[in-house]
């Protein structure tokens, strides 16, 4: 039987997105910038948190972030190459 793809909350994610969007006006961001990596992140975070390092999971995402300097191209690379060593480092 296929794994049934993870369904969140609808009310939970309003909240998220609505803290992201504080969050954003707070730091000054343009609206809109967590938009093209959020999925990929939401994973990535997920994958540390079942995987490496539970508690090291909002570290990792913060990590991501400041190794792209603002580059938001930048950011999903460096998701997809966390995701990639997650998959091969030991869980705990």
């Amino acid at each position: 039987m296929a794994a049934e793809k993870h369904k969140d909350d609808p009310e939970k994610m309003a909240k998220m997105a609505a803290w992201l969007q504080a969050v954003s006006q707070e730091l000054q961001l343009p609206e809109g910038t967590i938009a093209p990596v959020q999925e990929e992140l939401l994973n990535l975070i997920s994958e540390v948190a079942h995987g490496p390092s539970r508690p090291g999971a909002p570290l990792t995402a913060f990590l991501v972030g400041f190794a792209a300097n603002g580059d938001i191209q930048q950011a999903g690379a460096n998701v997809a190459k966390l995701r990639a060593l997650a998959a091969q480092y030991p869980a705990n």
